[in-house]
């Protein structure tokens, strides 16, 4: 485990007095005590880590979301998600799919069992709410686990969208289904099979003719008059 920075400042403080207390023992002048400079150039307890970067975080009333509101969800056929935001302070409404963007806004992700939404302006992320009051900026944490779920949907996406594709290029190289009617003189049998029993229901006829035998086997069920 490395050292913290206090304690390696602490082993460096104690180093020097160390060599301090060598160099007084010895005698030695400080013009002596550059010669143990080497020790020190060489960080004998490793380089103190960086700084911590402190990021503060945005309060809602500096957020670009704050006048943000959530005012509709819908789910496409393809499984992607639809917002709807407006901007009570402009009024302007937008209509965004999850990585859609507009002036300059990114609709980052949606959660309809929450009905909310997180947007992306710049370095800033928000969850949106229906109610823009509701509305929290997200902190250096909580963005880095959206940009992190969001590039594994863009990835699902994309495997969705090439399986669509893969089955529509299937679909073109597939030949058309055989007709069951070998002929022409089969098709025509069909058709008057289908004309008898029109007939029989009482339904109107298709515009087939009837041959001598079709009318006699339907004057003899009684379905037809005799011809006088």
């Amino acid at each position: 485990m490395k050292p913290s920075m206090l304690e390696l400042r602490m082993m460096k403080h104690v180093l020097t007095v160390l060599i301090a207390a060598v160099a007084l023992e010895t005698g030695a002048t400080a013009g002596d005590f550059e010669r143990y400079r080497v020790i020190m150039d060489r960080k004998p307890f490793g380089e103190a880590p960086p700084e911590a970067e402190v990021v503060r975080e945005i309060p809602l009333s500096e957020s670009f979301a704050k006048s943000l509101r959530l005012c509709a969800i819908t789910t496409e056929e393809d499984g992607r998600i639809r917002a709807g935001i407006i901007d009570d302070a402009t009024q302007n409404y937008y209509r965004l799919f999850e990585g859609e963007s507009e002036d300059g806004m990114e609709l980052v992700s949606v959660d309809p069992e929450s009905q909310q939404a997180v947007m992306q302006k710049g370095n800033e992320m928000a969850v949106v709410s229906m109610k823009s009051s509701d509305n929290k900026p997200l902190n250096q944490a909580q963005q880095q686990e959206q940009m992190a779920a969001r590039e594994q949907r863009r990835l699902s996406y994309a495997e969705r969208r090439a399986a669509r594709r893969a089955e529509a290029e299937a679909r073109k190289q597939q030949p058309p289904p055989e007709s069951q009617f070998k002929t022409q003189e089969a098709l025509q049998q069909h058709l008057q099979q289908y004309q008898m029993e029109v007939i029989r229901q009482g339904l109107p006829a298709l515009p087939i003719p009837l041959t001598q035998e079709m009318d006699d086997q339907l004057v003899a069920e009684g379905v037809l008059p005799p011809i006088e």
